[in-house]
């Protein structure tokens, strides 16, 4: 009886159905680039409608787990530089100004980053199995795209976000949506991306938006040049490129 309970199960399943983890897998294996190169324009759009724009450089080495971003303009953060080191667990922070680089502990990595809508946890979050419980919460179409819908809950209370619901287009798998909630359960971001496209074997999202629902501002990075696989000098991911 067990056994044809389990069978008939099998059967009520979609053919060639995915797991949250196959799911979140190909994510990752999109992501995966040997290196990257992208230039970037960011906007941050404050409360009161004031603009503030920025240009930016990062790279990317060892398939995302090394990471480097470096501000090329407006001249009073010329040369800050953001270091991650183990898939975003570490990170360090040069100021041009002070001529000195800081650690970022654990706590700090909700910070705002230059005054965006971006956190350092933000910009350094990868796949984050080890620290969120992820579930397949079904299918839904998202901004015309048909989507899975992943819910992810926090091991550690004192995670920044204790839950995101997250749309990954089931074509791409590019997460083209998110929304992070904080420690009382309310709406603190959505994370939004537009024109995914394909360059070379990655799919990338050339837009990215996010907006602090509570704060009421909104941040938008858009990718002016993407460049995957190419030749770049390792010593770039270090502490000591940083000063340079």
């Amino acid at each position: 009886m067990i056994r044809a309970l389990f069978l008939s199960m099998l059967a009520a399943l979609p053919a060639g159905a995915l797991t949250v983890d196959e799911i979140l897998d190909k994510m990752e294996a999109n992501e995966e680039a040997r290196t990257s190169r992208m230039e970037a324009t960011m906007v941050v759009h404050d409360v009161g409608g004031k603009e503030r724009t920025s240009e930016l450089i990062s790279y990317g080495c060892d398939k995302g787990d090394k990471g480097l971003m470096e501000y090329v303009s407006p001249a009073r953060i010329k040369g800050m530089k953001m270091l991650m080191l183990n898939d975003g667990d570490d990170i360090w922070v040069y100021f041009p100004r002070t001529a000195r680089v800081r650690k970022i502990a654990s706590h700090q990595k909700k910070q705002s980053v230059n005054n965006s809508d971006f956190s350092y946890e933000d910009l350094s979050m990868r796949d984050n199995r080890k620290d969120y419980h992820c579930t397949l919460a079904g299918e839904e179409t998202k901004d015309g795209a048909a989507c899975y819908k992943i819910v992810m809950k926090a091991r550690d209370p004192e995670k920044t976000y204790q839950r995101i619901v997250m749309w990954v287009d089931k074509e791409s798998f590019v997460s083209v949506a998110a929304e992070f909630f904080d420690e009382d359960g309310q709406l603190w971001k959505q994370l939004e991306v537009d024109d995914v496209t394909r360059i070379g074997d990655y799919w990338t999202a050339r837009t990215i938006e996010m907006k602090d629902v509570q704060k009421g501002s909104r941040t938008v990075m858009k990718m002016d040049k993407i460049e995957y696989d190419i030749q770049l000098d390792e010593s770039m991911f270090s502490e000591r490129y940083l000063k340079k």
